[in-house]
């Protein structure tokens, strides 16, 4: 019996070292890896919301911003991986259409869209995921034998719904960490991504298609009917359409593009008619003052039309010919 207890002695110690080798940590102090810039800011130029804008919309120019992911010290065959977590929260519209990730803002209707190269950016939790496998993906890698590798943001803006202007805030939209895959666990942050504030504004109307070139034909009228200065005829009313938000309040300036007449509201013609100007005239049928901002009134929601008419001004006795003169119309709203 003595001689069993030693045999089972013995085993059980072999087991012990056994198990003792397996649980060995693996040397990776050499191993290290850096993140420029480690604070990166990503900015986006101030967006215009248009009236119309559909929801899913992406909205103004996008902003773009690269990293260089470094490492020094991997042994042969080892591998560093770049992952980015620790995401802030994430709008109703997440995932975007065409693939990144949507994060929420605090202007209403506003989501900001994140893509990434050369990895598509991703706000999914899995093993080799963000960091303790938390949201997020993994961006890039550099192997043994590597110095550095690059990765590229791209940011914009998206509609989600009605928007209430305003300025979106900074927001801290990820950070950075890397792991060497069976050796480390995940060694960060190492960095940070982060939006600019920028501001969002809204296009309270937009001009309707059928008004931001419009022609205007005058009837034909005898030369009896301008015989004299300051004589007038062919009177015809146009409007100009605008989409507008409700409550929006609308200003138009009218600009004299052929040149200002004699008169008040009159355009110089570049027609082969003599001593004939053409006149504008609000919906009163007062002459328009040119360069000069006139309010219109609040917008209802919808189609607003701006009446105006046109008509035949003599500056002396006409002659027969052609009239042709062009003013220009800007649009502004508070």
């Amino acid at each position: 019996m003595a001689r069993f207890a030693r045999h089972l002695c013995l085993l059980f110690a072999g087991t012990l070292l056994l198990v003792c080798l397996g649980l060995a940590p693996r040397d990776v102090s050499a191993a290290t890896c850096t993140l420029s810039p480690s604070g990166a800011t990503l900015t986006v130029a101030a967006v215009t919301v248009s009236t119309g804008t559909a929801n899913g919309t992406k909205l103004g120019t996008p902003g773009n911003l690269g990293v260089t992911f470094s490492c020094s010290g991997l042994s042969s065959g080892q591998t560093a991986t770049l992952q980015v977590g620790g995401l802030a929260s994430r709008d109703a519209s997440d995932p975007p259409a065409g693939g990144g990730i949507s994060f929420a803002t605090n202007v209403p209707g506003i989501a900001f869209v994140l893509t990434a190269s050369p990895v598509q950016a991703s706000d999914n939790s899995c093993l080799r995921c963000g960091p303790g496998q938390t949201p997020g993906w993994e961006a890039a890698s550099v192997t043994s034998g590597q110095t550095s590798t690059s990765v590229t943001f791209t940011g914009q803006f998206m509609k989600t719904g009605n928007v209430t202007p305003g300025t979106v805030n900074s927001i801290q939209l990820a950070q950075f960490w890397w792991y060497i895959f069976g050796v480390s666990n995940s060694v960060g942050p190492i960095g940070t991504l982060t939006l600019a504030a920028t501001p969002v504004n809204i296009q309270a109307c937009s001009v309707n298609s059928d008004s931001t070139n419009l022609n205007v034909t005058l009837p034909t009228v005898s030369t009896q009917a301008l015989r004299s200065a300051t004589a007038v005829a062919g009177r015809t009313g146009f409007n100009i359409n605008l989409t507008c938000q409700a409550g929006a309040n609308v200003y138009i300036t009218m600009a004299a593009s052929s040149g200002a007449g004699t008169a008040t509201g009159t355009l110089l013609s570049n027609g082969t008619a003599a001593n004939v100007q053409v006149q504008l005239l609000d919906k009163n049928y007062n002459p328009v003052s040119f360069n000069t901002s006139t309010l219109i009134g609040a917008a209802p929601s919808g189609t607003l039309s701006i009446p105006y008419y046109a008509q035949y001004y003599a500056t002396g006795a006409a002659t027969a010919g052609s009239i042709k003169a062009t003013a220009t119309f800007t649009m502004t709203y508070q």
